[in-house]
């Protein structure tokens, strides 16, 4: 009896074990394993006003401009399951193009930086005020995935100096180039997490468009431009952090054109939107536009610019909500504010 019962007990621990690795094999393939794929999904809409201003400013505004967002996120085996049952998430698979998180995300502020400077010129233009352009900086994006390179750069360095040379403008270092040969080797200066560091390029190979060679270090850069107006009283101060991408430059020029100018463009009005800004106004295509609306609405939005080459998709997700939210199609900043202008007061 005794041996019967021990051969149970050790049937039961050994049932309990295989039930507890199977329950780890579970939780590990839901949970921990790493999938090709991310989910989008409506990120926020938020009061552009608290991360701009212009020095003196008007600064009346009833209502509020807001940008959107789109949340990406990593997508696990459970995530992925729970998306099918979400008609807000989208599943897809990453593709960063062969850079790494780091690169993909310096692309994406610096893109935003961009995307500051271009509203900045729109709204100066828009409001009458001369300004002049000039660059800022030269930050390393990131290095060509398919060309061999040689450096010590990294995503996000901001180049100081090169063989000795500092730059004023983005021709300056072309220039520079030019009289060097492939294999060369030059020493430079970056500014990596707020410190001085040293770094070496040997220069190579590479191809214009017509097959031509020429020396060079296959670094995508991207050249931060500051806009200075020429009355002082009319600076912009941008204070945004941690969101990347181009797509506010529409509701950034909005919100300094309502700041340059006399008066509240607003209304009273809470009104969101997306698109790129190109700086003769012309407002272009951004991607995720199904979740943006979905964001909007849940900030309690009553007007929604839509970029009119996003347009249909964005109306296609429009019919399948309840809201009262009122989703317009615009090509340019001009059209965006004759819109408003034509609005009455809300409430009147």
């Amino acid at each position: 009896m005794d041996s019967y019962n021990r051969k149970a007990a050790r049937n039961s621990n050994l049932k309990l074990l295989t039930y507890m690795f199977g329950l780890i094999i579970v939780i590990y393939v839901l949970v921990f394993l790493p999938t090709p794929y991310v989910i989008y999904e409506p990120g926020s809409a938020e009061d552009i006003k608290p991360f701009v201003s212009v020095k003196n400013g008007d600064t009346e505004e009833k209502g509020t401009f807001m940008l959107t967002t789109v949340l990406r996120k990593k997508a696990n085996v459970a995530l992925m399951l729970g998306s099918v049952l979400d008609k807000n998430e989208q599943l897809a698979k990453e593709n960063l193009g062969g850079r790494t998180e780091q690169e993909y995300a310096t692309e994406q502020i610096f893109n935003m930086s961009n995307s500051q400077t271009n509203a900045i010129v729109s709204a100066y233009v828009h409001a009458k005020i001369p300004f002049d352009i000039k660059m800022d900086k030269l930050v390393i994006i990131y290095n060509n995935p398919k060309l061999a390179t040689k450096n010590d750069f990294q995503s996000g360095d901001q180049l100081l100096s090169l063989d000795g040379v500092t730059f004023k403008e983005y021709d300056e270092l072309i220039n520079l180039l030019k009289t060097k040969k492939v294999g060369d080797v030059l020493k430079g200066k970056v500014l990596r997490n707020k410190k001085e560091t040293d770094v070496t390029v040997e220069l190579i190979a590479l191809k214009d468009e017509k097959g031509n060679t020429r020396p060079g270090m296959g670094v995508n850069f991207g050249i931060e431009q500051k806009v200075v107006p020429r009355d002082s009283d009319k600076e912009i101060e941008f204070k945004l952090k941690d969101i990347g991408g181009p797509s506010a430059g529409l509701m950034f020029t909005l919100e300094l054109y309502n700041q340059l100018t006399p008066g509240d463009l607003s209304k009273g009005y809470r009104i969101a939107g997306t698109g790129t800004m190109s700086p003769d106004g012309t407002v272009g295509p951004i991607g995720g536009i199904p979740h943006k609306i979905v964001a909007a609405d849940r900030e309690k939005a009553d007007i929604f610019f839509a970029p009119a080459q996003n347009y249909d998709e964005a109306k296609k997700k429009y019919d399948t909500m309840k809201t009262d939210m009122k989703l317009v199609k615009v090509s340019t900043v001009d059209e965006a504010l004759k819109y408003l202008e034509a609005l009455p007061v809300k409430g009147k």
